[in-house]
């Protein structure tokens, strides 16, 4: 009774440490797995939002060398029409400074009763003393005027748009790729962790397998104390089937002493 009370002890003893093992090892597996499970969906969610973030600073930055095309070439343009216009209103000015506008009301001798000489009736020819109509001349200077107006104000508003084109570029450039650079130093710690987790379930497992068979050998070892300490030796069938052998075998050498007399 002293034997069987101290190893029925001692192997219930074991058998729970074993499976509150197992228990432990079976919900740290769990934990384990679910949280590896999260950090992939999370690096795969990383790895989405890098690809579009690099899709978009790839298009912007299509987009931002067309538009500093367009512009550069706007401000080109205008840079050569106000050269022209520069030019031509020089030629113009320089044309007209030259006429002699008389403006007083002197009538010459030789004159008719009109004021008019005989050179002043005579036909128009254009030579060299020629300066234009005079009466036309403001207005064709304002409207080069105008026009260079426009392409002074076409380089200054050209050149500002492209200016701040190029800042706010360069503050989504920026802000694209420290976002780009944030999410890829996140990605790498949380692969990293996924590989931990990994070698962690490894080990899990084998601790688990291992746990399991020391549960299964004192589960054994637990039922065959229970059946000499507990139970006995035998079953009431096994004892049953024994007794009913006993007589079966008493019965023949009876039979085999009766007939050895006879």
């Amino acid at each position: 009774k002293g034997f069987c009370d101290e190893q029925m002890k001692k192997t219930i003893a074991a058998r729970d440490e074993e499976q509150g093992k197992l228990e432990g090892l079976e919900a740290d597996i769990t934990e384990k797995t679910a949280e590896r499970k999260q950090l992939k969906m999370e690096i795969a969610t990383l790895a989405e939002e890098m690809a579009s973030a690099m899709k978009a600073l790839s298009e912007a930055t299509e987009l931002r060398v067309d538009e500093k095309a367009d512009n550069d070439q706007t401000v080109k343009e205008a840079e050569a029409g106000k050269e022209q216009v520069e030019f031509a209103l020089k030629v113009l000015k320089d044309f007209y400074d030259g006429a002699f506008v008389q403006t007083g009301k002197y009538v010459p001798p030789d004159s008719d009763r009109s004021g008019k000489t005989v050179g002043d009736l005579a036909p128009e020819i254009f030579d060299a003393g020629y300066h234009g109509r005079q009466d036309s001349s403001s207005g064709i200077l304002g409207l080069l005027e105008v026009i260079l107006s426009d392409f002074d104000r076409t380089e200054v508003t050209v050149t500002d748009q492209e200016k701040t084109a190029a800042e706010k570029f360069d503050d989504f450039k920026k802000a694209t790729e420290d976002d780009i650079k944030a999410k890829k130093g996140d990605k790498e710690k949380k692969e990293a962790k996924v590989v931990s987790l990994t070698d962690d379930l490894t080990g899990l497992e084998d601790d688990k397998k291992t746990a399991s068979e020391a549960l299964a050998n004192a589960k054994d070892q637990l039922e065959t104390l229970s059946k000499s300490c507990v139970e006995g030796e035998e079953t009431y069938e096994e004892r049953v089937a024994n007794r009913q052998k006993e007589i079966e075998a008493l019965k023949k050498a009876q039979q085999i002493l009766e007939d050895w007399k006879n």
